[in-house]
């Protein structure tokens, strides 16, 4: 993630050209750092972006942020969550007609469970959708206000050997929702704006190649 502000930076042409906010999620949708322009910051100084960006693995489930809530992962409470925070959506052409990018970094795999935070208890179903691992229906609503979705997909790894007496068989529903998800992410994101990644380095490649795509759409828009 850090690399993507130095990207951001070099490929600045105006000033405060990009803003940029980080939003994690789990139960629901975090402004861990609102929208900002300031993207030049040190990762040793908590009060950047670039700091927030680095400790992002901080803000793993740990059941003790209400902000975050826990168990699960609400993809498309997060989506919703997103398109309410996009009051307005632009062309790019000037700062107060701004062109709004949501890049979604997941595995796809959307499970509703929840957990009470602190020390809760669990409800809901822990088996992530068969079908369709996200609602595209969500995707189409940012989409059709004119809001670029790029999508990195982290493939979830297969569970193996599985465990079928644990949690109802939670590892083999979530084996069987593997092939299901690649589609449904595709069809989340924009023409042009689906990617994977593998490894830590094709996140950075793969986040690299992103900023790039939305700049040249940037461009054209303009």
């Amino acid at each position: 993630m850090t690399q993507l502000f130095i990207t951001a930076n070099a490929s600045e042409k105006i000033t405060d050209q990009f803003r940029i906010g980080l939003y994690p999620f789990i139960q629901y949708l975090y402004s861990y750092f609102p929208l900002t322009s300031s993207i030049n910051g040190s990762t040793t100084n908590s009060s950047t972006i670039n700091y927030a960006a680095a400790n992002l693995a901080t803000l793993l489930d740990t059941n003790t942020n209400p902000n975050l809530g826990s168990g699960g992962t609400h993809i498309d409470t997060a989506l919703n969550g997103i398109n309410s925070l996009i009051a307005n959506v632009g062309d790019g052409s000037t700062s107060n007609n701004t062109l709004p990018f949501v890049f979604l970094i997941t595995d796809g795999a959307q499970d509703n469970q929840t957990k009470g935070v602190p020390n809760g208890s669990w409800a809901g179903s822990n088996h992530a959708t068969v079908i369709d691992p996200i609602n595209t229906n969500v995707c189409s609503q940012l989409k059709k206000r004119g809001i670029i979705v790029s999508v990195l997909y982290v493939p979830y790894q297969l569970i193996n050997p599985t465990n079928p007496s644990f949690a109802g068989d939670e590892d083999d529903y979530a084996n069987n929702n593997i092939p299901n998800i690649p589609a449904s992410l595709q069809g989340c994101a924009s023409p042009n704006f689906f990617f994977t990644a593998n490894t830590p380095a094709d996140i950075t490649t793969a986040l690299n190649a992103m900023f790039q795509q939305s700049l040249v759409t940037a461009h054209i828009t303009n």
